[in-house]
């Protein structure tokens, strides 16, 4: 009975969230190589939930600037304000998802085109960033462009 529980629980838990399949490819610049991961992104009240499926498992949660990582080596607490790029990307990702124009505003300088949305970092955002492109589809996010100032790149697409 308790495992039925815990699964409704957790049944509602994904329906009262926002949760995407999404691919992620990643270019770093230093390595000068390229990795493509595939997974879900759960935006909750206060947090942001990413879980890898590929190529390995892996869950990332955001949650008062504070990153948790948990995979197969363990689990790990990182504050994001000793990652400058790490804790601008979970914003933009957030400012985005809830269409927070106030946040993005106070970071970028915004372009908008059709469907994309060119976002040239100003202030200390532009000391980390080079650019953040915002492609929708019929009002609904479609894909994310990052380009990070040290050469990295991040690209994700939102499947569903």
């Amino acid at each position: 009975m308790k495992i039925i529980v815990l699964c409704l629980l957790s049944l509602l838990c994904l329906f009262a969230n926002d949760a995407s399949s999404f691919k992620e490819t990643r270019y770093l610049y230093a390595l000068d190589k390229t990795i493509e991961l595939e997974g879900f992104i759960t935006f909750g009240e206060h947090n942001i939930v990413i879980e890898y499926t590929k190529p390995e498992a892996k869950v990332l949660t955001y949650f008062e600037e504070k990153l948790t990582i948990q995979d197969q080596n363990g689990y790990n607490v990182i504050d994001a304000q000793s990652m400058p790029s790490m804790n601008y990307f979970f914003m933009i990702i957030k400012a985005v998802h809830n269409e927070n124009s106030v946040l993005l505003d106070s970071f970028f300088e915004a372009k908008t085109q059709g469907d994309e949305t060119l976002l040239s970092p100003k202030g200390v955002a532009a000391e980390v960033l080079e650019e953040v492109r915002i492609s929708r589809q019929a009002a609904k996010l479609k894909s994310l462009h990052v380009k990070i100032k040290n050469g990295d790149r991040i690209t994700i697409e939102i499947r569903n």
